[in-house]
């Protein structure tokens, strides 16, 4: 295990999350040097452990992607015999994350109300889909329902074709950093007065904040926004374009762009084009321009068109794929990837810790926990004899 130097070292999050939005919250607390115990049910874990086929007491690579540093306890919050052993655990820890839909935790004996009186410096960070009131409170939210509901899918695409959602999971993954910075102001708010405090953080609103420059200029002209493709509503040319050989995006963000472009790529004709002499105007006429310079670079390759705009200072670049990400030189440079072992001491490549701290930098520390892997190390740390492990265990409380 490596040193642990982070600035979280030394506090203890109890981790009641499942799938990703919350599961990637306490990766990155985790990754910062918080001691994580994910609480998982005997013999069934986090339902995303099973995602391929995996073998769910292993997880899938999906699983190990979204929950690393921090140990697997495997408790069954439901069984009565739980209750007691979950509340001397919330006494130890600084932490409580949970993402289950408004009032399941109270139901269980686990809300913030009665945890916050076993332990009055508890920071409870308490994820839902929607918020805690409201029409939708109860309504089920996964990724794709935020995304859609947000107005993130209907953005996403090409005018008069149908919605797509993004690659990458943003509404869980966005709300899992707000959640980190949640619970990251709410230390810093203890340690200046000594109090813990509820956290309420909805998926929802974490992923309307994706489109936050967007979003305040509707609220402020109600301009309603068309879906603009590989592009943006206000910039031109900024998006993709193909060329004889495959795809790379062309971000002229500035007039001066634009005009070193059109000169790099033998057409300065283009600058004296009273259409295309300002941004404004390349906006308005932005099928126009888009067609005359996707003409243009249909003539040659890729490589071809992105050694001119290098040369010229124009930002460029290819559409890569997961080769060419992780074939880049500039991730080595960076050590992006790093090679660790699973619990077994198997190899396996990862990501490396996202912030890099100068003084207190994190670190990779447990590896993607075998499900319940650390239950008999965690109840040994609150103080429990073998007998009262085994008696835990037989009970099925415990596994």
């Amino acid at each position: 295990m490596s040193e642990n130097a982070g600035p979280l070292a030394g506090i203890r999050v109890v981790d009641f999350s499942h799938q990703a939005a919350g599961p990637w919250c306490t990766t990155l607390l985790g990754d910062m040097g918080a001691d994580v115990w994910k609480i998982e049910k005997p013999g069934r874990g986090d339902a995303i452990r099973y995602a391929g086929g995996a073998d769910p007491a292993v997880g899938s690579y999906n699983f190990w992607g979204l929950n690393r540093n921090k140990r697997s306890v495997g408790i069954d919050i439901k069984h009565p015999d739980s209750a007691a052993l979950l509340d001397e655990m919330v006494a130890s820890c600084d932490v409580v994350v949970e993402n289950f839909r408004p009032g399941v935790m109270d139901r269980l004996g686990l809300g913030y109300e009665r945890l916050s009186t076993v332990n009055p410096r508890l920071i409870y960070l308490s994820v839902t889909a929607f918020g805690p009131t409201g029409p939708m409170r109860d309504a089920p939210g996964m990724d794709l329902i935020l995304e859609a509901t947000s107005g993130v899918m209907g953005l996403t695409g090409f005018p008069g074709q149908a919605p797509v959602k993004p690659a990458p999971p943003i509404a869980d993954i966005s709300t899992g950093v707000y959640g980190a910075l949640g619970v990251a102001l709410a230390l810093f708010h203890r340690e200046r007065t000594g109090r813990g405090q509820r956290v309420d953080l909805s998926m929802l609103e974490a992923t309307i904040s994706m489109l936050a420059d967007l979003t305040t200029v509707f609220l402020n002209t109600n301009v309603e926004y068309q879906k603009f493709g590989s592009g943006h509503p206000d910039v031109v040319p900024y998006q993709a374009f193909n060329s004889s050989d495959g795809y790379f995006v062309v971000a002229c963000l500035t007039n001066a762009f634009f005009k070193r472009l059109v000169v790099a790529i033998g057409s300065p004709q283009l600058n004296d084009d009273e259409r295309f002499r300002t941004n404004h105007g390349r906006v308005e006429r932005r099928d126009e321009i888009v067609a005359i310079l996707q003409e243009i670079f249909l003539t040659n390759t890729r490589d071809h068109w992105l050694a001119l705009c290098e040369g010229a200072d124009v930002p460029a670049c290819k559409v890569n794929s997961f080769g060419d990400v992780f074939a880049m030189e500039q991730l080595a440079s960076q050590g992006s990837v790093v090679d660790w072992f699973d619990e077994n001491d198997e190899p396996f490549k990862t990501m490396n810790v996202i912030l890099k701290m100068k003084d207190s930098p994190g670190s990779l520390r447990v590896p993607p926990p075998r499900l319940g892997g650390h239950t008999d190390e965690v109840l040994r740390l609150l103080g429990k004899s073998a007998s009262q492990i085994e008696q835990l265990r037989s009970s099925g409380a415990c596994g």
